[in-house]
């Protein structure tokens, strides 16, 4: 495969073409420098055969702004983590890149005078950056990349919109690049001419006012002139997150065609990404010349041996992202970052031991909760075997990967699958699972994951034929008629709305609240979910209480206490879920070590099904 093949980026010779794009993650020292908690990320990821390592946005100065989450890199002090860091990850035959940044700047603004430093601030912050460059490289950093793109600052610099300085750093284009040039100049003059440079930049914004390609290409062409060795192709900003940082919601590579209109007309090598964590897609953007390198960020959260895996010929052991951007919500609520899928993102230093004592180990439920907590039992010696209800594993996985658009969730269920055959699990489907049951099979552990159910409130009408869960309409082929009223615009009753209306139904969502999606979610999920529902059309009331459902209407109230009927063939309860009855209570004093996880214990995401699968079972 190509993307296992050696390449180059100036002087610098990569392994593979895989790199680790920059990503913000928290696990930082007091002082802002690399922790060891960052070190045992980083190297985890080299471990696991990704050629050349980027860390998150790295400040070059704290004094235009905080550091908060951010790495600094400053002074000499720092210098020591780093080295260790190069140290660790040029062990496993890894290139380094730490991404230097001049910050956020007031990112998402669009108005006037923004970017607002002096002249005399600029020349302070390009020659901290010349003096962090000259840090990383007496660190024994490979390359350093520039932050700018996406509308942070030094593209607010770059970017007409965001930048209406009247001085020599504005106006023409050659204005608003000034300051890139300066910062090239400033790394190529502490650092030397043949040190690597990669720019990250956005040739287009995607929203109004905002860079378009044209201008995009300007850039790259610009860059390359100026003696970059590399450019890495990012797309969108804040005000459209989703396309700067994908969703479940979007198709495979979605920057191909702007990463191909730059690469036609550079001669340097292009980084590209979007959602390339497929090993058949990476491969494609490669071997037929769309990009030199693909940079895979949140895939290699999910699975630090993503290389590895395909080296191997193991891509079916690869834990797949699967979109729902927890990493980006988690350190957004001011969190360390942390993974859906994997556990122990973040958590690398942790090691999995073999257990002492060898027990049995009966796990109730087959979704992603019991999942997680079958494999790590059984990759520490336990003997496993789980029972699920249905026929096939996967629990609420299965009705939320239906819709086209949630084909990330159908990945993840077969990975599950597999890992179940591979790691010697004892998987009975169809099992009805009782107390006497668990007793006669007399385990030394019980998990109970059995998972949560629909909730249905109590209305005139509930118990009609016409009326539906969600979950059910997603998992059976079910007459709902043409025009379908949906009761709750969270997320599950936004994308069962879209799946309807993408097969051709008049649909329309009922919610209480003020509008839709309004429980916490990831920024660029909301956006990418909120634009589907609005290019299909849907009708939304909200603020808007469901009162009674008929034969072929609905009455509903108003938040000013105005009642309406609407007409409609059939009602989509999308309400919440509550978890089902378990059997706890049952076998207490009778199974010495019992444990509820996930949705059994209270509904929420995934993630929070997957961690408590892997927590219990790692103690075991």
């Amino acid at each position: 495969m190509m993307i296992l093949e050696h390449g180059k980026i100036g002087n610098l010779t990569l392994k593979n073409r895989i790199v680790m794009a920059p990503m913000g993650i928290d696990y930082v020292d007091e002082d802002f420098g690399f922790s060891e908690r960052s070190i045992d990320y980083y190297v985890a990821r080299a471990e696991g055969g990704t050629g050349l390592i980027m860390t998150g946005a790295t400040l070059v100065t704290s004094e235009f702004q905080k550091p908060n989450s951010m790495f600094l890199l400053d002074n000499e002090d720092k210098i020591d983590r780093i080295k260790k860091l190069a140290d660790k990850i040029h062990s496993f035959g890894s290139k380094l890149c730490i991404q230097l940044s001049l910050g956020a700047g007031n990112i998402g603004y669009v108005g006037k005078n923004n970017p607002p430093f002096s002249i005399e601030e600029i020349h302070k912050q390009v020659e901290a950056f010349g003096r962090a460059a000259a840090l990383a490289k007496r660190a024994g950093v490979d390359a350093i990349e520039v932050h700018g793109y996406g509308g942070y600052l030094i593209d607010q610099f770059q970017t007409e919109l965001w930048n209406s300085r009247e001085d020599e750093y504005g106006g023409s284009f050659e204005g608003r690049m000034r300051i890139s040039l300066e910062i090239i100049e400033a790394v190529k003059k502490s650092c030397g001419e043949d040190y690597p440079i990669i720019y990250k930049f956005s040739p287009t914004h995607l929203i109004r006012g905002g860079r378009e390609l044209e201008e995009g290409v300007k850039m790259a062409k610009f860059l390359e002139n100026l003696g970059v060795s590399a450019l890495h192709v990012d797309i969108g900003c804040h005000a459209c997150w989703q396309n700067a940082i994908p969703t479940i919601y979007q198709e495979p590579a979605l920057h191909e065609k702007y990463i191909q209109a730059v690469k036609e007309e550079v001669s340097i090598p292009v980084i590209g990404h979007g959602k390339m964590g497929y090993p058949e897609v990476a491969e494609r953007i490669v071997s037929k010349g769309i990009a030199d390198f693909v940079a895979l960020g949140h895939y290699l959260l999910a699975d630090p041996e993503w290389v590895n895996n395909v080296k191997e010929n193991r891509s079916e052991d690869i834990v797949p992202c699967i979109g729902c951007n927890e990493c980006m919500f988690s350190i957004l609520s001011g969190e360390p970052v942390s993974c859906g899928v994997n556990p122990r993102c973040g958590r690398e230093g942790e090691k999995l031991s073999e257990a002492e004592v060898k027990k049995s180990v009966l796990i109730v439920g087959g979704g992603p909760g019991g999942l997680e907590a079958a494999i790590v039992a059984a990759k520490r010696g336990h003997k496993v075997t789980l029972w699920e209800k249905g026929e096939k594993l996967g629990g609420n996985l299965i009705p939320a990967s239906v819709p086209k658009f949630k084909d990330d969730l159908k990945r993840l269920i077969r990975y599950y699958e597999i890992q179940m055959d591979k790691l010697g699990v004892n998987v009975v489907t169809e099992k009805n699972s009782t107390s006497n049951e668990i007793l006669e099979e007399n385990p030394d552990v019980v998990i109970l994951g059995t998972g949560s159910t629909p909730l249905v409130p109590r209305l005139p009408g509930i118990n009609g034929s016409n009326v539906h869960a969600a979950i059910d309409v997603l998992s059976n082929n079910i007459n709902l008629g043409e025009n379908v009223i949906i009761a709750g615009g969270g997320f599950v009753g936004c994308e069962t709305a879209v799946h309807l209306a993408e097969q051709g139904k008049e649909v329309t969502i009922i919610e209480m609240k003020e509008r839709i999606l309004a429980e916490p979610m990831p920024f660029n999920n909301l956006l990418a979910l909120s634009s589907m529902v609005a290019e299909n059309g849907i009708n939304i009331l909200a603020s808007t209480k469901l009162v009674e459902i008929k034969d072929n209407e609905v009455i509903v109230e108003k938040v000013d206490g105005t009642i309406e009927n609407i007409v409609c063939d059939s009602v989509v309860l999308a309400l919440g879920f509550k978890s089902q009855e378990n059997i706890k209570a049952e076998l207490e004093g009778k199974i010495k070590d019992i444990r509820v996880i996930g949705d059994a214990l209270a509904p929420r995401k995934v993630k929070h099904a997957v961690n408590e699968g892997f927590e219990v079972a790692r103690v075991i």
